[in-house]
């Protein structure tokens, strides 16, 4: 079973779970929900069951789902494409109004005689109060066989327990990202893309088993491109100020002048002091 609801059963074994378990607890019931609504309806019926009606989803260029898929005819055999995911590890905001969970997912094409498509999902969810958590965001990459998430280690959390204006934080992240980045080194070096980097940050990319650590992370984007430059199209920010999700365009300029484009998610997570660093960097090529 998933690593994070085993690591909550000792807990709810020795105390009655606190707020923070019963959101992170109540997030992931409502991930496995979505699966077994894939498996049981197929991906459509799910995913505009499962989606905030804001929610965007990467095709690979961000889409509102509900809006777009609505618009489409349904097949005449949902279940045609099967697929089969289940969270690995997840996490939630102090304000328990906001988190992510990522893990491996499987796509079966049921009509042809052809090998299983691997991938892992990223998706951040969002309620008001105590109301269903819903999908706001949902990016995922291909990769060439399942995730280890085992060996990536504990999932990233938020350390910041300060009060913080959402609003303002929101304009700082935007701001943080409209710039252009050298990929120099794998010190965190002001100016550089490994200093907006988490120690535990994990990195997805189509074709690629996840990447974690700091270090390994800017020797993989290292390995791509010697400058980034980020189009930041939205931020969300949770109540509490110490996660947040931004997505938009990205392009990377390889040594040799040469430029890959596509778009890209980034969960940002607010250490002790209050700075906030990348926990999750996820891109898909526009091509």
């Amino acid at each position: 079973m998933l690593g994070c609801t085993a690591a909550l059963a000792p807990l709810a074994r020795a105390h009655d779970a606190d707020p923070e378990e019963q959101a992170l607890s109540s997030l992931i019931d409502a991930e496995l929900a979505f699966a077994r609504l894939g498996l049981e309806q197929g991906i459509r019926a799910a995913f505009l069951a499962s989606f905030a009606p804001d929610g965007i989803a990467f095709e690979p260029a961000p889409v509102p789902l509900i809006a777009t898929w609505s618009a489409r005819p349904a097949t005449a055999n949902p279940k045609a494409l099967k697929l089969e995911w289940h969270p690995e590890q997840a996490g939630v905001a102090r304000s328990l109004d906001f988190g992510y969970s990522t893990g491996p997912f499987k796509l079966t094409d049921t009509t042809r005689d052809v090998p299983p498509r691997h991938g892992v999902f990223f998706s951040v969810w969002q309620r008001n109060g105590t109301d269903p958590w819903k999908v706001v965001l949902d990016m995922g990459v291909v990769v060439s066989q399942p995730a280890d998430f085992v060996a990536l280690g504990a999932a990233p959390r938020p350390r910041f327990k300060g009060s913080v204006d959402a609003a303002t934080q929101r304009k700082a992240l935007i701001a943080r990202e409209t710039r252009q980045l050298s990929t120099a080194g794998a010190a965190a070096t002001a100016g550089t893309y490994a200093d907006l980097l988490a120690p535990d940050v994990r990195l997805h990319r189509d074709g690629t088993s996840p990447v974690a650590g700091r270090a390994a992370v800017a020797k993989a984007v290292r390995d791509r491109a010697a400058r980034l430059v980020w189009a930041p199209q939205d931020v969300r920010v949770a109540a509490s100020g110490d996660m947040a999700v931004s997505y938009g365009k990205y392009r990377e300029i390889a040594r040799s002048g040469k430029t890959q484009e596509g778009y890209y998610t980034h969960l940002w997570l607010r250490d002790a002091a209050g700075r906030w660093r990348i926990a999750y960097d996820i891109a898909l090529p526009a091509t």
